[in-house]
């Protein structure tokens, strides 16, 4: 497992403990599958969370991101690295590949706008967004 996966399987951690509505089941191996729906974040604390993710936008109900690569391959990687704190976290973005770009946009459909789940997945494609050594890449504007 490489250091940026680690690290987002790690933010899972910190998730469980900052959930207000969430019930996590530890699966093992940096696994977990969510029971309950977590807690909708209001305006406040969303705009404190976005301060995490700098670049990216949101509408209030939606994160979202588009980042781009050097080429369509550092693309798709990206996006397979994605798959690992995804899956772990039971949620999952909405992605958009063309050609070097990437969009993800995160909601919580089942709470009806932004958890702490959505913040958790955004917050590790950043840091997964970087190639080994280097600062996470920014997002394009939008």
């Amino acid at each position: 497992m490489t250091q940026p996966m680690a690290q987002a399987i790690g933010d899972l951690t910190k998730l469980a403990v900052s959930l207000t509505g969430a019930v996590l089941l530890w699966l093992g191996s940096g696994g977990a599958a969510v029971l309950a729906v977590p807690s909708l974040l209001n305006q406040a604390d969303v705009a404190v969370r976005m301060r995490n993710l700098p670049g990216w936008i949101t509408d209030g109900q939606q994160l979202s991101c588009t980042y781009k690569f050097e080429n369509f391959v550092e693309a798709i990687a990206f996006v397979n690295r994605l798959v690992t704190p995804a899956e772990a976290a039971q949620h999952h973005p909405d992605v958009a590949i063309s050609y070097n770009k990437v969009t993800l946009q995160l909601t919580t459909h089942d709470a009806g706008g932004l958890t702490d789940l959505d913040f958790l997945v955004a917050e590790s494609a950043a840091q997964l967004s970087a190639q080994p050594g280097q600062l996470p890449r920014q997002c394009e504007p939008q």
